[in-house]
């Protein structure tokens, strides 16, 4: 039973841990081919910020991390805004799909940093 306690314990304090503040490497199934890109967040309690780089200008974003569920979407461009939304994974690589006005696609990303 006490076995059981301490792993119920141990269990809670990872997941209660569990951040994504790094920098990402992110790749993007996008109608154009696979995309490489990045993307470095900072978690303040449910609060993230950061900057997702691509081939185009980079985009600060700004959005929450709750309940193992990332959801940030860029604020300098509302005519080309993006919304990434996903999941951590128990790996630790998050995995989800991006909002944009060319549709939704698939990415995956893992921490390079």
């Amino acid at each position: 039973m006490k076995l059981v306690i301490a792993l119920c314990a141990a269990a809670f304090v990872t997941s209660s841990a569990a951040t994504v503040s790094g920098t990402w490497s992110l790749s993007i199934d996008s109608p154009h081919g696979n995309m490489k890109t990045s993307l470095t967040l900072t978690q303040d309690g449910k609060k993230v910020t950061g900057t997702f780089r691509s081939q185009m200008p980079d985009m600060t974003v700004a959005g929450t991390f709750e309940d193992g569920t990332l959801k940030v979407e860029t604020s300098d461009d509302a005519e080309h805004k993006l919304v990434f939304t996903a999941k951590l994974k128990e790996d630790g690589t998050l995995s989800g799909y991006l909002s944009s006005e060319m549709g939704d696609m698939n990415w995956t990303a893992e921490r390079v940093q």
